[in-house]
């Protein structure tokens, strides 16, 4: 659907994380074409500005009802935006996990630069009930007693294809491009346990100067289950070798750096029923990946996922050692 008017949505997430980061419309130098701007710079706009939502349309297929945004900043500055809501009756689902998408962005940074990520930038938002009539006419608050609609906003990636046969061998030997971002997408996959392989979740650029591979859909990881068995899934390392220099950033990385992810983000209400992002707190329930105390509501990974992600990280590590895993 393409709205006949514009709607404002004025931000409900304070910029706590990124403030008084420059914003500007103009693209980051270095990034790749897939990417409208910087990631850093997309999370600041989203979290700390007003935009409004120029067209709103299908996200395609899937089952989680995904919408495609076309939203400008008050600075001129225009991104597509997939939008994602919380599941209907509850903050987790199977193959709609917010926690889950959350933790798969921020594991990348642990070894990937900004100009090399493979999930798209994704931010939690609040969007208040009047507004959200521009994407469903009767909306419904995620939590009851509430009213605003709590999902997810990442980056619509362009000039990228979703092709039949993703994985290429022939391509990877010969294009060393190709070679460098399709083992760091691997590396990615492995660690976060991907487990939903299907055509649409996996993404090439149709650049071929610049072939990057893309993870757009994360919500089946970390042990998730059930997983989608019909499918060539990536939750295992299936290229010839991985980077060196992202092996060597891994190393660094310990289980205090690990356990940050227990609590990724935290939400509280507001006197009108928005939730807005608050510092996170300690973990109020390690054996949750959701937790709603008192009006807030904490997203992360729970102690068991976290135990299993760093047994994920030593036995690669201890493969690379060993030679089983060859890096280059």
């Amino acid at each position: 659907m393409i709205l006949q008017r514009s709607t404002v949505v004025h931000s409900v997430l304070p910029a706590l994380l990124l403030a008084g980061l420059p914003v500007s419309s103009a693209f980051a130098e270095g990034l790749p074409r897939n990417w409208p701007m910087g990631s850093k710079e997309i999370e600041h706009h989203l979290e700390s500005g007003q935009f409004t939502i120029k067209e709103v349309k299908s996200a395609g297929g899937g089952v989680t009802g995904a919408s495609k945004l076309k939203i400008a900043f008050p600075d001129g500055a225009e991104v597509k935006v997939k939008w994602k809501a919380v599941p209907p009756g509850g903050l987790d689902g199977w193959n709609n996990s917010p926690r889950k998408e959350l933790a798969a962005y921020e594991v990348q940074k642990w070894f990937l630069d900004e100009n090399d990520y493979v999930v798209p930038t994704a931010v939690p938002y609040c969007i208040p009930l009047d507004a959200y009539k521009a994407i469903s006419p009767t909306p419904v608050a995620s939590v009851k007693g509430t009213k605003c609609v709590l999902g997810i906003l990442s980056v619509w990636l362009s000039d990228v294809d979703a092709p039949l046969k993703f994985w290429n061998p022939e391509r990877f030997k010969s294009d060393p491009l190709f070679a460098r971002n399709m083992a760091d997408f691997n590396l990615l996959t492995y660690l976060v346990d991907h487990r939903d392989g299907r055509q649409g979740n996996l993404m090439v650029s149709t650049d071929p100067s610049d072939p990057r591979v893309f993870a757009v859909d994360n919500g089946i990881a970390f042990e998730g289950f059930p997983w989608n068995f019909f499918v060539t899934n990536w939750n295992k390392i299936r290229v010839p070798y991985l980077n060196r220099r992202s092996i060597d950033r891994l190393r660094t990385i310990d289980r205090a750096r690990m356990d940050k992810l227990e609590t990724i983000i935290e939400v509280a209400l507001d006197k009108d029923g928005v939730y807005h992002v608050v510092q996170p707190g300690p973990d109020l329930q390690p054996s949750k990946g959701v937790r709603e105390p008192n009006g807030h509501i904490q997203f992360g990974l729970t102690r068991k996922e976290i135990d299993k992600l760093e047994k994920r990280v030593k036995t690669l590590l201890a493969d690379v050692d060993k030679g089983r895993i060859k890096v280059k």
